[in-house]
């Protein structure tokens, strides 16, 4: 795990994932941690990169009813200039370059059906694409913004480690001393 981040921090991620609208106030009663902690923690983890704000607006209520995913097969040798132009295209949600089947994996959100065939005809000419496969979503079984940083062994308090034994130049161990160290040692 990155030292970047803390359990403390994995805390207000996971409950940022349960309510991005949640304020520092009511960060801080469900963590026990300082507002102006939790303020500062955010604007780290933002200023790193760890974490990002936006909307997300549910396409089928704004009449976008047809999501599919689409696997194409490219001449890897044009692979930049295929992800530059796929990344302009308005319908398209996500695209990645994979391994196995596909090359890269887009998922697309359109209108209807119409609007699908014309995305794929425009697909086809792009350069170096060879082929594409359409897979229609009907249903969504769960949406990306569902996924919640899981718990690890990160987030549990790691038990103090005694020190072992300190050994002078012969091997001996060299006993403790107790107590405090006095402030003034010539006293």
């Amino acid at each position: 795990m990155p030292r970047s981040v803390t359990p403390t921090d994995r805390a207000i991620i996971r409950l940022l994932q349960q309510n991005s609208r949640a304020s520092y106030a009511e960060l801080s009663r469900k963590t026990g941690i300082p507002e102006s902690t939790i303020r500062r923690r955010m604007e780290r983890l933002q200023e790193i990169g760890v974490i990002e704000f936006s909307m997300v607006a549910d396409p089928a209520k704004l009449g976008y009813q047809l999501r599919a995913v689409i696997g194409l097969k490219v001449d890897v040798r044009e692979l930049e200039p295929i992800a530059a132009t796929v990344r302009e295209m308005e319908e398209v949600a996500f695209a990645a370059f994979v391994t196995g089947s596909f090359d890269i994996v887009i998922h697309v959100v359109v209108e209807h059906q119409e609007g699908l065939v014309s995305l794929l005809q425009r697909l086809a000419g792009i350069e170096g694409i060879r082929s594409t496969e359409t897979f229609v979503m009907p249903w969504i079984i769960k949406p990306a913004t569902d996924w919640v940083l899981p718990q690890t062994e990160y987030d549990m308090p790691q038990p103090r480690r005694k020190r072992g034994p300190e050994f002078d130049e012969e091997g001996n161990v060299v006993p403790r001393k107790r107590g405090r160290p006095r402030r003034n040692p010539a006293a």
